[in-house]
């Protein structure tokens, strides 16, 4: 060998061993395709749409074009539900016109709440049908078809940019008694969440996520064993309790504001699975510019239900309001007048509502033209009237359930006409009631009173089991009439709204 094919031979080996070790050696390009960013936008809790002042759809989809458009960064939409129903539209098309829009906005998946019952397990199923997304319930089981319930998923892994999220949604079994379910059982969450986070990781999900509309004791466990990486919620009112215990992990997302989204910015290392650098927070969508095509869509279906609500039917000859936290924790006048239109309307002895069928959460100022809309908008379910014959310790059995969940301001909350009623809300529960009056004499235990109600109430909703037990007194209709009508056609007729207070709710500050 001479010295020249010496030199070729000594060369090739060389190039041959760099060429290696540069293949051995991560680049900065390597490294840099092995870490994700990741963004995660999440909004839910949107059953009204065309709200003035407030940011909504249009523009909800104006951010979402902005994330979407991030470079290097695998943007998701996680729509967290809560909005099928209660809206005046809703009580028409069941929701329909929701899933029209989401169609528009295209999420990765939407989760399921209880709200998404309010119209039953079937209207559900058509929904989920009318969906180009998945919906997806957990711990949901139909007993007819032993499985979900048709169309939902138990669970989904969603994929953007090559990374791939896996989605789990649970009930709290609240759900049941609270929406009537009959069809449905609803699992144990715990179980469900872990079973479904190992299918999902061996399935190849990169990243999980737990999404919940109920104030589970349990999150920071869950974020603390890995079991989920992140859980996501939206809970203005319960964040607004003194004595709720929130979630302190990290990783646990409470969007504590309606007409909000949550915005989440993580890393993924996919070479080894590591979530890093996570951080989110809050965006009032009243700060994103309107979608034209989506307000465009929007305006469609609000005209055409203007065309029905924009009637004036009364002037406000005095203030008053239907606050959340109002008509389910005190006496509130505009409840008031609902109780008393109803038991009028029926002839009763008494009448009983819900506070939640109230859902106006608005304030009204003397001189205001009043319109159906309005009307509709705080009695947005389409609950029928129902006349019971109840004796007087079924009503107190009925009455303390109503006061059993004045701490956590649920809808149960008893609103009353025609008899009076003390309680202590720092009793004990089921012994909070101190005396109930009916022309200021107290209720008999054993006579038998006649009732008006709602027929979710009659038929055993938010807990009032005792109610589904009183015989059902016939009102002379093919079909009972619907409580917003009857509220419409008597305001209507007065011309005017005045409600008061006149202390039939006393919260007494002695204790048994």
């Amino acid at each position: 060998m001479n010295r020249t094919q010496l030199l070729v031979l000594l060369a090739g080996v060389f190039f041959t061993l760099f060429a290696r070790a540069q293949m051995s050696i991560p680049t900065s390009s390597t490294a840099s395709s092995r870490m994700q960013n990741i963004s995660i936008i999440y909004a839910s809790d949107m059953p009204v749409i065309g709200l003035k002042k407030v940011g909504g759809y249009p523009e909800l989809a104006s951010a979402l074009q902005s994330y979407r458009n991030q470079k290097n960064t695998s943007t998701f939409f996680l729509f967290g539900g809560n909005s099928l129903a209660p809206s005046p539209l809703a009580s028409l098309d069941r929701g329909t016109h929701i899933i029209d829009i989401l169609n528009s906005l295209e999420p990765d998946v939407m989760s399921v709440t209880k709200r998404e019952f309010s119209y039953y397990e079937d209207e559900l199923s058509l929904r989920a049908y009318e969906a180009a997304f998945p919906i997806v319930a957990s711990n949901v089981f139909d007993k007819r078809s032993q499985a979900n319930v048709d169309g939902l998923l138990d669970n989904v892994i969603v994929e953007q940019r090559g990374v791939k999220i896996g989605i789990i949604s649970i009930l709290d079994e609240s759900a049941i008694s609270d929406y009537l379910l009959k069809q449905v059982v609803i699992l144990d969450p715990q179980k469900v969440i872990s079973d479904s986070a190992h299918a999902l990781r061996e399935q190849g999900a990169e990243i999980v996520v737990l999404m919940y509309s109920y104030n589970f004791p349990f999150i920071d466990q869950l974020l603390s064993k890995n079991t989920v990486d992140i859980t996501i919620t939206t809970s203005p009112e319960f964040t607004n309790l003194a004595n709720e215990v929130m979630p302190k992990h990290p990783n646990a997302v409470v969007l504590s504001h309606l007409n909000y989204l949550a915005e989440l910015k993580l890393t993924l290392d996919k070479e080894n699975g590591v979530i890093s650098n996570l951080t989110w927070q809050e965006k009032e969508l009243s700060g994103f510019p309107s979608d034209p095509i989506l307000a465009g869509q929007v305006k469609g279906y609000t005209s055409r239900l203007n065309r029905l609500l924009n009637q004036p039917i009364a002037t406000v000859i005095r203030d008053f309001q239907t606050l959340r936290t109002s008509v389910r924790t005190e006496e509130n006048a505009f409840a008031n007048l609902v109780a008393d239109t109803v038991r009028k309307f029926a002839n009763a002895d008494m009448a009983l509502i819900n506070g939640g069928i109230i859902r106006g959460n608005q304030s009204y100022v003397k001189g205001q033209r009043l319109t159906r809309r309005d009307i509709a908008q705080e009695l947005p379910f389409r609950s029928k009237l129902a006349v019971l014959a109840i004796t007087g310790q079924q009503l107190k059995q009925a009455l303390e359930n109503g006061l059993s969940t004045i701490e956590q301001v649920r809808g149960r909350f008893p609103q009353i006409s025609g008899i009076e009623v003390t309680y202590a809300a720092k009793n004990k529960v089921g012994e909070r009631i101190t005396s109930i009056k009916i022309d200021g004499e107290n209720i008999n235990p054993t006579r038998s009173y006649k009732l008006a109600t709602t027929d979710y109430l009659a038929n055993g909703g938010d807990g009032y089991q005792v109610l589904d037990e009183c015989p059902k007194i016939a009102l002379g209709y093919m079909d009972p009439p619907m409580v917003v009508d009857v509220l419409i056609d008597s305001i209507r007729q007065q011309e005017t709204l005045g409600p008061t207070l006149s202390k039939r709710l006393v919260q007494s500050n002695d204790r048994n």
